[in-house]
């Protein structure tokens, strides 16, 4: 299907974000200005917060819904190939989303890469999901606790689920576009690998600046796809973008858990590419993909 009109209009406009170009600080400044500039939804009450981790304290922004509690807990990952972002840039997101599903949301800026690399997003990561899940009552949670994220936060949300298992008894994982393997060859690789936002060359950019060393590659914490055991996982909505690299690989990790007997459900969004629920200010997809995040998350902590 043809790109979205105001995608198309925004990709010739010669918006870009220099990521491999320009030094690091610099691109995630460049970012921050962009992605925080969007319109600011109004919520119940924003707290930030220190979550103590297990190598160190982690950064947290809480979202409190106008609702009155009690209330289900999303704990939300924030995309940037684990390099860029933080939840500065992804107050406006978390903000809509809190409104969605009524419920709080809990954005963790867990530490980025090259100045700390992989498994300090993951062990951030699983460190603030297990501090929510055990301090759910600091924010009347008693609905209980899902995961979510986008990009490389899609990546940690799989990654904490699977880390999880058996000792948190999480309600449900949102996992927007992920990364979630080492992908050279798909189809949507291929076909979007550059001229869609999210280039092949950002992508092993990132990756170069993530990972240890290339044996990283097939750690089930940076490819939860390879993971040997994908059974008993919380239910996963999965959203993918048609003009997406990571499509194929996003729709390949669906795919895998339904084998595994994970109740699933996997939406693609047409004429869209990568990072367009973050454009929910200017394109009516985005706004859909909040819209059915929130009807998700209402069902699996309120049954509404």
């Amino acid at each position: 299907m043809p790109l979205d009109p105001a995608i198309k209009k925004l990709l010739e406009s010669g918006f870009v974000i220099p990521i491999g170009k320009a030094p690091v600080e610099e691109v995630r400044r460049i970012f921050r200005q962009l992605a925080s500039s969007a319109p600011k939804e109004e919520v119940g009450n924003v707290e930030d917060i220190k979550i103590p981790g297990s190598e160190t304290s982690i950064n947290a922004r809480v979202y409190f819904p106008k609702i009155k509690s009690p209330y289900g807990i999303l704990v939300y990952f924030h995309g940037g190939g684990f390099v860029i972002g933080d939840v500065e840039s992804y107050d406006p997101l978390c903000r809509a989303i809190t409104n969605a599903c009524n419920c709080v949301v809990v954005s963790v800026d867990y530490r980025l890469a090259p100045e700390h690399k992989f498994p300090s997003a993951v062990i951030d990561s699983f460190d603030a999901t297990k501090w929510v899940y055990e301090n759910a009552d600091r924010f009347e949670g008693k609905m209980g606790v899902a995961i979510g994220g986008d990009s490389a936060g899609g990546n940690l949300t799989a990654v904490v689920a699977l880390l999880s298992k058996g000792k948190l008894n999480l309600k449900y994982q949102i996992l927007i576009y992920p990364a979630v393997g080492v992908d050279y060859v798909s189809r949507s690789m291929i076909e979007f690998s550059d001229g869609f936002f999210l280039t092949r060359e950002h992508i092993e950019w990132f990756g170069s600046q993530y990972l240890r060393s290339p044996a990283d590659l097939l750690d089930f914490r940076f490819s939860p796809i390879f993971s040997q055991d994908l059974s008993g996982l919380p239910p996963a909505l999965i959203i993918t973008a048609e003009y997406d690299p990571l499509r194929d690989q996003g729709e390949a990790y669906a795919n895998k858990l339904l084998q595994a007997g994970v109740q699933v459900t996997s939406v693609r969004f047409n004429n869209v590419i990568h990072g367009f629920v973050s454009f929910f200010p200017l394109i009516q997809q985005g706004k859909s993909a909040i819209g059915l995040i929130g009807a998700v998350l209402k069902n699996a902590f309120y049954g509404q």
